[in-house]
């Protein structure tokens, strides 16, 4: 892994099963997959390999970040691995593993392939953002 790599893991109070279908069913996704409070998402997806995703971020202040990728590997409820693009980066690689941890899920995202340091660093904060705002989901 080089520097540009971030991993970002998390304890979700949840299920395997059910932190895996968070992340691939789009009704659950458009609940929680944005870092901030004050943003929505439009989500649509077919979770299967080879198939596409659409993430479309909302801001108060009216800015979209759009991001897509297609699906690289499925296993579930173990393992997710796909594509990540938006207006920042290009051809980027999303891998998730999901580990039962004492009646609890050891969320684990490392994304690779990212251009510089900073947009590294973006991305840890957007990643932490989404994983909270999952685990309070979750967790009510």
């Amino acid at each position: 892994m080089s520097e540009n790599t971030v991993v970002v893991k998390m304890l979700i109070i949840a299920s395997r099963g059910e932190v895996f279908e968070a992340f691939t069913d789009a009704e659950i996704m458009s609940k929680w997959f944005f870092p901030e409070d004050d943003m929505s998402v439009e989500v649509t997806n077919n979770p299967v390999v080879g198939g596409s995703y659409t993430l479309k971020m909302y801001a108060k202040n009216g800015d979209i970040y759009t991001h897509v990728g297609e699906y690289k590997e499925i296993l579930p409820p173990e393992k997710l691995v796909f594509t990540w693009n938006s207006n920042f980066v290009q051809d980027t690689l999303v891998t998730i593993t999901f580990s039962e941890s004492g009646g609890a899920t050891e969320v684990t995202i490392s994304h690779e392939l990212l251009p510089s340091v900073d947009m590294a660093e973006n991305h840890r904060g957007g990643w932490t953002g989404c994983l909270n705002r999952l685990g309070l989901l979750l967790d009510a």
